[in-house]
């Protein structure tokens, strides 16, 4: 499947999604703008203290148990932990990525020039192919609005959060929007910051606050969304 062999399109678009923007009651740029306003409690789990580039590596790992965390917590406190949704946004640019090749300066002759050029000319000609392929299944895939945002959406379990695959890739994504199908609790964060957004119960924002490997505080609806790229 596009996102991870453990997800696949949703199929039940409007009647999971039609919810969410009536409740996203705060303004513009705050946290009850971007976290649905029915929950008692509210929670930002900052990400780990660190450059995040490169993807691969310790930060990306802890990154990825963040959502590990909220998914094995917030499984206990949900009716059907076999069924989530998943939201991404559509803008990432997943059918547009084309690998490129890199050698180190160095003298060489005109036959080991021609190999290269060569070489950088298939791995060009196979990442459009990629690219390509990617787009046609995109454009199949079900996407739904939210106020600035347009983003893809796929389900699975609850723990499938840390089997998100980039399209075309091994390499882990983690979802923008997460939340089970009761609606007990909803994980956010979007494009331009790294921190989870969290809403549901006293006692789920609770654990959470005490079983996360990074800083966690609670917060209002009113506050604002640091920017953190």
């Amino acid at each position: 499947m596009l996102f991870g062999r453990e997800l696949h399109p949703a199929t039940t678009v409007v009647a999971s999604t039609d919810w969410i923007e009536p409740l996203l009651a705060g303004a513009g740029g705050t946290v009850g703008g971007l976290v649905p306003n029915q929950y008692e409690s509210y929670l930002r789990i900052f990400a780990p203290d660190a450059d995040p580039e490169p993807i691969d590596g310790d930060w990306w790992s802890t990154y990825r148990q963040l959502f590990e965390v909220v998914a094995s917590i917030g499984a206990e406190h949900i009716s059907s932990p076999q069924h989530a949704f998943y939201a991404i946004w559509e803008g990432h640019g997943f059918d547009s990525i084309v690998r490129s090749v890199a050698w180190k300066q160095e003298p060489i002759d005109a036959s080991e020039r021609l190999a290269r050029e060569q070489e950088r000319a298939r791995v060009r000609s196979e990442g459009h192919r990629r690219a390509a392929a990617i787009r046609t299944e995109l454009a199949r895939w079900p996407s739904f609005d939210l106020p600035n945002r347009t983003r893809y959406l796929f389900e699975g379990s609850v723990t499938a959060v840390a089997n998100v695959r980039h399209p075309g890739s091994d390499s882990w994504c983690n979802p923008d929007l997460f939340w089970p199908d009761d609606q007990r609790w909803f994980v956010a964060t979007d494009v331009d910051i790294w921190s989870l957004y969290v809403g549901g119960t006293r006692q789920l924002i609770s654990e959470l606050a005490q079983s996360v490997p990074t800083r966690a505080e609670p917060i209002g609806l009113d506050a604002m969304i640091e920017m953190e790229h």
